[in-house]
């Protein structure tokens, strides 16, 4: 996701709308329908919410201001999760980078 045009929406948090919402990363923007751009701006919203609602998303040795880590990691479809079967339909996912941002999805649920 172009941050000129998005911004604020982290690589992972990118990765999960995107794959919810059942759009390839590499997909030009100009091939993709407004009612897909409405579900990927649904997602997104979800996304964010749930991260937040689970403090965040560790990676590493990253703690929130209250001291304890993030558990929205636990909840990931596809970011870091590349040559793992995907949790929808079992494919291995891809792993891919894009203006220098490792991407990961799934070539069956992503088009």
């Amino acid at each position: 996701m172009d941050q000129k045009i998005v911004v604020g929406v982290g690589n992972i948090y990118a990765n999960e709308a995107l794959f919810l919402s059942g759009i390839r990363p590499n997909r030009a923007a100009g091939r993709i329908s407004e009612a897909r751009y409405q579900r990927l701006a649904d997602q997104v919203k979800l996304v964010l919410t749930s991260a937040i609602n689970h403090g965040g998303t560790t990676l590493r040795d990253f703690v929130g201001g209250d001291g304890k880590p993030g558990y929205f990691a636990q909840q990931l479809y596809v970011y870091g999760r590349g040559g793992e079967p995907c949790k929808h339909c079992s494919e291995k996912l891809q792993e891919s980078r894009i203006s220098q941002r490792t991407t990961v999805y799934c070539v069956a649920c992503q088009r």
